[in-house]
């Protein structure tokens, strides 16, 4: 679809605004008027800042997935695993009440994949319900009947304190240089392209990591889906992504490095926000840019995988002063050494690092 702006008018507005209307946001006075005005624009943005996204009230693909899968109720639809696998608030939901009752479904993510199916046989068998992984509304409402007798907690208690209990460097880390072929992210005026930088980066990072083993989600100058680089990293069996991107804003003082891990609707990695704050710290420090901080966000590559992942954003290319730092030639090595130094300080619990300011 095409991506719906302030002024658009039409069909597709009035589905919009429907779909946002059935979900609780207040679209004002005029309602459901086919026009996308100020008060839609307001309600996209606070659906985006509550799921985890980007609030610039813009609805893209990604935004309008997102209100799509927010409509489903729990038992609404049979649920069972496949491929493209089912995404929703009704498996969130479902993740979440097996999550309460101690069948650990990985990440509260929507997505049915094969971890949750495993969680919905173990508790089927424990319900003395048929052992099919198939949820339906009768399935539902047992899980109902159980989760309500516990505390709702929605997480499972980390017990290694966001830590990996073995070593993070003896299986593999998926390393994603975010962009490629047709999309190249912010290009500045002297030529410097966002996908250019992180896969110099992400290369860099590729050699010096010491895992058994390292994986790049692309290694040339091509596009690769969301998608696929998810299908990459979870089908790997990798303890860890680390993606590589670059910010850029419409305001030239915008500075800083930030890190992103995956927080969604109230569910957070634990791991993912461990290291996140370890990168933020040692990229921050080694560049000697504004530590902006480590924030839960919903990003596909964050979502979409079910291990623990980092999205890094070293510094903004729009910024005059970060753009010098990023057009020298030893930039490059500069945050791959400083990233991997950072998760060698994770993987071996060095909790002084991240305690200084």
């Amino acid at each position: 679809m095409r991506t719906l702006r302030i002024g658009d008018r039409g069909r597709e507005v009035v589905d919009l605004q429907t779909r946002l209307q059935a979900l609780g946001l207040d679209l004002g006075n005029r309602g459901m008027d086919g026009v996308f005005g100020p008060r839609s624009r307001l309600a996209v943005k606070t659906f985006q800042r509550d799921i985890g996204l980007s609030a610039n009230g813009l609805v893209d693909g990604i935004s309008w997935r997102e209100i799509v899968e927010a409509g489903y109720r729990p038992g609404g639809r049979l649920l069972y695993l496949r491929q493209p696998p089912f995404r929703g608030a009704d498996v969130a939901e479902l993740q979440k009440m097996l999550n309460d009752l101690g069948f650990d479904p990985g990440a509260v993510n929507g997505l049915l994949d094969a971890r949750t199916a495993r969680a919905i046989r173990d508790f089927q068998k424990n319900a003395g319900l048929v052992v099919d992984a198939v949820v339906d509304a009768a399935t539902f409402k047992v899980l109902y009947t159980y989760a309500g007798q516990t505390l709702g907690t929605h997480q499972l208690p980390d017990k290694s304190g966001g830590y990996f209990p073995e070593d993070l460097f003896s299986g593999t880390i998926v390393v994603d240089a975010a962009h490629g072929g047709r999309k190249r992210g912010h290009v500045t005026g002297t030529g410097v392209s966002e996908a250019g930088l992180n896969l110099a980066v992400a290369q860099e990072l590729a050699q010096i990591l010491p895992a058994r083993e390292v994986l790049l989600t692309r290694s040339d100058d091509e596009e690769v889906s969301s998608a696929d680089r998810a299908f990459l990293a979870n089908s790997s069996g990798a303890k860890m992504v680390v993606s590589i991107h670059h910010a850029a804003h419409h305001t030239p003082s915008a500075c800083g490095t930030a890190s992103f891990y995956f927080e969604r609707l109230g569910y957070q990695s634990h791991r993912g926000q461990m290291a996140a704050a370890y990168v933020q710290k040692g990229v921050s420090r080694a560049l000697g840019t504004c530590d902006v901080g480590e924030f839960g966000r919903s990003y596909d590559i964050l979502r979409e995988t079910n291990i623990p992942a980092v999205v890094l954003e070293p510094l903004f290319l729009t910024n005059p002063r970060e753009l010098d730092l990023a057009s020298d030639p030893y930039y490059p090595a500069t945050v791959a050494e400083a990233v991997a130094g950072a998760l060698e300080l994770y993987a071996g619990r060095d909790a002084a690092f991240i305690a200084v300011g």
